[in-house]
This record gives C-alpha cells, structure tokens and sequence, in this order.
C-alpha cells in the first residue's frame, strides 16, 4: 500500500481522523467533538482543550469536564 495515499485518504475524512481516538487514554467521545480528550489515567481527568493545540494538556477534574467542554465549543466555536 503506498504510504502517501493512505495519508491523503485519511487527511480527507476530517473529525474522523483522529488517530488517538481508540487509545485507551483518550475519551472517544470528546476527541470526536473537537478536544484532546487526553485521560489521565489515574484521576479520570481529562484535558478539554481544543485537539492539537500548543503546549501541555490541562487537566480538568472528570465532573466537571462536559460543563467546561461544551463552553469552549461554544464560546471558541469548535467545528466537530
């Protein structure tokens, strides 16, 4: 198979190339809404930042990710 048309072919599906989604480390579905959605395995915490962006993750306590996730899409008008 050649390596770039698989590239290219994958670059073509949008919200549905994400390649972390079935790390086990990283909610499904947040990650198809547009965030990191990086698990920290050990609290449940997760980052709700915007997928790829600069820097380190910040970790969001797991109660109070979908209130904080659903305000940045809005506010910072994520496309999934």
């Amino acid at each position: 198979m050649d390596a770039q048309a698989h590239s290219d072919a994958a670059s073509e599906r949008g919200a549905d190339n994400v390649t972390e989604i079935h790390n086990p480390s990283v909610d499904e579905s947040a990650a198809r809404h547009g965030a990191c959605a990086q698990v920290h395995l050990a609290t449940g915490a997760m980052c709700v930042m915007r997928r790829g962006h600069a820097g380190s993750c910040e970790f969001t306590p797991a109660a109070e990710t979908a209130a904080l996730l659903a305000t940045r899409r809005s506010e910072e008008h994520w496309q999934d």
